[in-house]
């Protein structure tokens, strides 16, 4: 098991796993601005799913939890 990396106290490591579409998605994402970085995208992703309803945040990720079961 690989070890996490060395960081200061209190920040949180995460890694993602995604499919194709999703890395094409995050792709397309990143070549609209060459400001963005994946931690940018991701955090803002997470931003905007919780200034949403709840009702909306669940139609978002059953969405995503579906395109992600057909794979």
């Amino acid at each position: 098991m690989k070890k996490d990396p060395v960081t200061e106290k209190g920040r949180n490591v995460t890694s993602v796993r995604h499919d194709e579409g999703s890395a094409r998605q995050m792709d397309e994402i990143l070549n609209d601005n060459p400001l963005y970085k994946p931690s940018h995208v991701l955090r803002g992703a997470i931003l905007a799913l919780y200034e949403m309803s709840q009702e909306e945040r669940l139609a978002i990720i059953m969405k995503a939890a579906g395109k992600a079961n057909n794979h």
